[in-house]
């Protein structure tokens, strides 16, 4: 098995990045999760990129954002098999 390609930064106790985790895995997308209560240096690292200002923070080698998304959201599902 292949090492994930996107990134989820998220909380628990934030809407957006559970609807984002969900649709994510509804649309089968392999990814790996980062909670950023369970893991604070995760947060400090985001906070120091200018681009990031809300949660959730999806990365992919090609794309990458910060809130809830859905058109980006279905454009990974949509070429999940594709290095974006």
């Amino acid at each position: 098995m292949t090492a994930p390609t996107v990134t989820l930064y998220g909380r628990a106790a934030c809407p957006p990045c559970m609807r984002t985790k969900k649709l994510l895995e509804q649309g089968s997308v392999t990814f790996l999760y980062v909670d950023v209560d369970q893991d604070p240096a995760a947060l400090d690292g985001l906070t120091e990129l200018e681009w990031v200002t809300a949660l959730p923070v999806v990365i992919t080698p090609g794309l990458k954002w910060c809130g809830y998304r859905p058109e980006h959201i279905r454009t990974v599902i949509a070429s999940r098999n594709e290095v974006l």
